[in-house]
């Protein structure tokens, strides 16, 4: 497919609006974006760390209320240098400026969503309908959240109740429907508030079938899930606040269609998926002279995977997975004597409990099964402890600013040895037999013990040449332990081997960004330009010929460190006002990651690609929007991929306004994705095995009522 020029031009145009006062009034549906004023990562309303001016963005609930959003990975693919990378319908995950995986934090309300990193999953698990926004750092968040945020931070903010004169009783009830994969959606929530005190709940249920592409259904990408989660808080005096936040999701039956580690003729789905988050946090307001606030606050997160792996009629494997992580944290903010510096300190702590099994289950006849256990990483904890603080200062007020943060960590990595296999025995009808079988061990990783210590910097300057115009230089450093997947997987699925090396070097890296904005009465333009040198970079690379436990010479990915990569890109984003109902607005990003030393491309990065739309919004009766998604062809491709050809989608949504109908207000949703039914193909899915186009032409319905 030729690259698409027209939506390309379309999408660099200059397109966005900042309006006049009765223009926000009128319409409030326009996504305006605000550096300064995003607050970073918030875990509650309050911020958790706003003094420093990271790349990032926030997209609210009413751009998440979309049904033809499968899971949040879906809601960011339309943003400036996100790109989507998915094993299957349900299971997403990001890539933001190139980076993925490991190097992208996922996290909820603040805490770490951390599940075994080879099968992206983590971002399927979160409620979209639960949501407040989604909040995303672009670029090195280090500084902020240590170890795992070298290529950015996703965080998940739940809706969470308002304290109100006297108690109220407000809730919501809605459903839709998706035609592409026939998914049914189902979500509630009720909330109960008074002066001192409130709480919140809410649940969802999600079933899907099969989904349809124009080269035919994708076999075995149906999933079904349900959510729960409860949001509480009190206040005491009117300066101590207690915050209590559960979350509950659960998957059955999700089906993975694909993927590198996976024989082509295998069918392979999650039997069960489970994440359960208890947090608590003690907020003190205005609790000294110079302390105005200090929050206290601790959580835990376990995260239980149970794959299900039919390599062929009589080959089953099954691998399982358990992790928890648990931690603390203390945030302060301190007044200083001028009102032109500011500063905010804390100390944080977590540990990560990662436990995994599989079983290899071979049918020999009708009555005995030959079943190897084995541990496809060893049992291992990772420790990390750190101190951090942010400091602004304004330099010449409503002009120039200068803001930096530093942060220090500890880190421990603990594993025990790993076998292979750990046992085998027979099973005979169902039962195993009394003995194990006398087999030889071989060792896949020996028990070991190490101590890594960091820092993370950034600085940043922010001047106002014009009031209509900012420009911001951010630099940063950053810094990333080896995941305990990284060095001491070893993922046989029957497909591809995948293999990791405990002899990892901890990644580095320097960040460098330029932003500059110009916000008119009805034009606003931002752009990014970026340069991200990393050393060591950790990336799969294949050997030809590998040598297994076993003695046998293979094909395998295995883990190593790139010495130099560089990263350069791009991004831009625009809208324009021609009236109060009549808006445009465009994207587009770019980047380009080599080994320096080797000269080649890095694997899994994503094409030029961008989104253009036309909004008409009537009063406060509906608003429409007709939008091309597009992407340019990928060459850049290391060994191993696949050139990807250029794609453009046409897609079109209409959505209501708040209908009031007595005590009750209605709205509804409507529309359709890949208008013209359009066959194409994600890039970063295609590079992970998945050669199947993407969906097709997909009308969708939603409708929801509030009191």
């Amino acid at each position: 497919m030729k690259f698409p020029l027209l939506p390309f031009l379309l999408s660099l145009s200059v397109a966005v609006v900042a309006q006049t006062p009765s223009t926000l009034e009128q319409a409030d549906s326009i996504r305006l974006r605000d550096i300064e004023e995003i607050d970073v990562l918030s875990t509650a309303r309050p911020s958790r760390v706003n003094l420093l001016a990271l790349p990032s963005l926030s997209i609210d609930a009413g751009e998440l209320s979309a049904p033809s959003l499968f899971t949040p990975a879906d809601a960011l693919r339309r943003e400036a240098g996100i790109a989507l990378t998915r094993d299957g319908i349900w299971a997403t995950s990001v890539s933001i400026r190139g980076l993925s995986k490991e190097r992208i934090l996922i996290l909820s309300d603040g805490e770490r969503v951390q599940t075994a990193t080879d099968i992206a999953a983590a971002l399927s698990t979160v409620d979209l309908n639960s949501l407040e926004r989604i909040e995303v750092i672009k670029g090195a968040g280090s500084v902020l959240y240590g170890t795992g945020a070298m290529g950015g931070v996703v965080n998940f903010v739940s809706a969470r109740p308002a304290y109100t004169e006297h108690m109220m009783t407000s809730g919501r009830v809605g459903g839709g429907f998706a035609s592409v994969n026939r998914l049914w959606t189902a979500n509630a929530g009720v909330q109960v508030t008074d002066r001192n005190w409130y709480v919140g709940v809410n649940g969802s249920y999600r079933q899907a079938q099969d989904t349809r592409t124009p080269a035919g259904v994708i076999d075995n990408s149906q999933f079904e899930d349900w959510s729960v989660g409860v949001q509480a808080g009190l206040t005491y005096a009117d300066s101590q606040e207690l915050l209590l936040d559960y979350q509950h999701y659960e998957a059955h039956d999700v089906g993975l269609p694909g993927g590198a580690s996976f024989p082509a003729a295998a069918r392979v789905s999650y039997r069960n998926v489970q994440r359960n988050l208890l947090s608590g946090e003690y907020v003190f307001h205005e609790p000294g002279v110079y302390l105005r606030e200090l929050r206290v606050k601790a959580y835990t997160q376990n995260f239980i995977r149970d794959v299900e792996n039919r390599v062929g009629p009589k080959k089953t494997i099954l691998p399982s997975s358990t992790n928890i992580i648990s931690g603390a944290r203390v945030l302060t903010d301190w007044a200083l004597p001028s009102d032109r510096h500011r500063l905010k300190a804390g100390v944080e702590g977590w540990l990560r409990d990662a436990k995994t099994v599989r079983y290899n289950r071979q049918e020999v006849d009708e009555r005995e099964v030959l079943v190897r256990r084995e541990q496809p990483v060893p049992d291992a904890t990772m420790l990390d402890f750190g101190a951090f603080a942010q400091y602004s200062w304004d330099i010449l007020p409503e002009r120039l600013t200068l803001d930096a943060g530093l942060r220090l960590d500890y880190i421990r990595t603990k594993n025990d040895s790993a076998f292979d296999p750990v046992v085998q025995f027979m099973e005979i009808n169902g039962k195993p037999a009394d003995e194990p079988m006398d087999v030889e061990r071989s060792l896949l990783y020996a028990a070991g013990l190490s101590h890594e210590f960091s820092y993370a910097a950034h600085v940043d300057l922010a001047y106002r040449p014009a009031w209509r115009h900012r420009v911001v230089l951010s630099l940063s450093n950053a810094y990333r332990a080896a995941s305990l997947e990284e060095r001491f997987k070893y993922i046989d699925q029957s497909g591809m081997l995948s293999v990791g090396n405990p002899h990892l070097k901890p990644e580095q890296g320097a960040f460098a960004n330029l932003f500059y904005r110009f916000a008119g009465d009805r034009l606003r333009v931002q752009a990014d330009v970026y340069a991200n040198y990393l050393f060591n970079l950790i990336t799969p690379t294949l050997d030809p010929a590998y040598t297994t436990v076993g003695g046998e010479v293979t094909e395998a990915w295995v883990n190593t460190n790139v010495d130099r990569a560089l990263f350069l890109g791009a991004e831009v984003e625009a809208e324009y006002h021609f009236l109060p109902g009549l808006w445009v607005a465009a994207n587009a990003g770019y980047v380009r990651g080599r080994d320096v030393r080797a000269h080649s491309f890095l694997p899994q990065l994503p094409p030029l690609k961008g989104l253009a739309e036309v909004n008409y919004r009537l009063r406060d009766w509906f608003t429409a929007t007709l939008f091309v998604d597009w992407a340019a062809r990928q060459a850049a491709v290391t060994e191993g991929e696949s050139i990807t050809d250029g794609y453009a989608t046409l897609n079109f949504a209409l959505q209501s306004g708040r209908i009031p109908l007595r005590r009750l207000y209605l709205q509804g949703q409507l529309g359709v994705d890949n208008l013209l039914n359009a066959e194409y193909y994600n890039h970063l899915n295609t590079a992970r095995g998945i050669v199947r186009a993407e969906p097709g032409r997909n009308f969708y319905v939603k409708v929801q009522v509030e009191w």
